[in-house]
């Protein structure tokens, strides 16, 4: 009979423990995935009324951090493909201006949306960057899609309710605005162009918006 030698059976025992725990670590995931509770979810819909997919967010048990799970699908050539878009979750709390998500496709495209106010905050000093609403952009792919999944510890369940996620027009820059005199930098922006950023990343227009549903 055949006897191995000491080194061929390390390696078949190492293999075997590595199927074992790579295995394990599988399971572990899948029953982490399963485990998940959904507690809100928001159907994102263009101005003039068609939709173009959800926004899911889920608790973990095992986990603080909310899941957020984008599927989102744009007919093509109706905004910028191959790009970021910003991408936050909007206070939806002064009355003045509405409520959720108004938009009139017949009027211009800064119009869209303003019901949903600005972005959700844990207090009124929280700069673009830091606001609990400052979700990661998202990128709409060639053929119009969006599909992302990440988590966040920014907020807890019970701050959804009845907030408003939005998609936008142009890229989030987060603040990230480099201003002086160095090869590198930006000489001093205008005001209303600092403004935009300060709020809202300069993402530009509002194109999409849906009121979470919270479970």
């Amino acid at each position: 009979m055949n006897r191995l030698s000491p080194q061929v059976r390390r390696s078949l025992v190492g293999g075997a423990v590595a199927v074992l725990l790579s295995g394990t670590w599988l399971a572990l995931h899948y029953q982490s995935a399963e485990a998940r509770t959904v507690i809100g979810q928001a159907e994102l819909k263009l101005a003039r009324g068609t939709s173009i997919g959800t926004v899911t967010f889920e608790n973990p048990k095992d986990g603080d951090a909310t899941v957020v799970k984008v599927d989102l699908k744009i007919a093509v050539g109706t905004f910028d493909t191959q790009t970021f878009h910003g991408f936050h979750i909007h206070a939806n709390d002064d009355a003045s201006n509405g409520a959720g998500c108004v938009a009139d496709a017949t009027r211009p495209s800064n119009t869209w949306f303003v019901s949903a106010d600005g972005h959700m905050k844990r207090d009124a000093n929280e700069g673009h960057g830091a606001h609990s609403g400052d979700l990661s952009s998202v990128y709409l792919n060639r053929d119009g899609t969006i599909h992302l999944e990440f988590s966040t510890d920014r907020f807890v369940a019970g701050a959804l309710f009845d907030r408003v996620v939005v998609l936008h027009a142009g890229a989030d820059n987060f603040a990230n605005i480099p201003i002086g005199t160095a090869a590198a930098q930006y000489s001093p922006n205008a005001p209303d162009a600092t403004a935009a950023t300060r709020n809202t990343g300069n993402a530009g227009d509002r194109i999409a918006c849906g009121v979470i549903d919270v479970k």
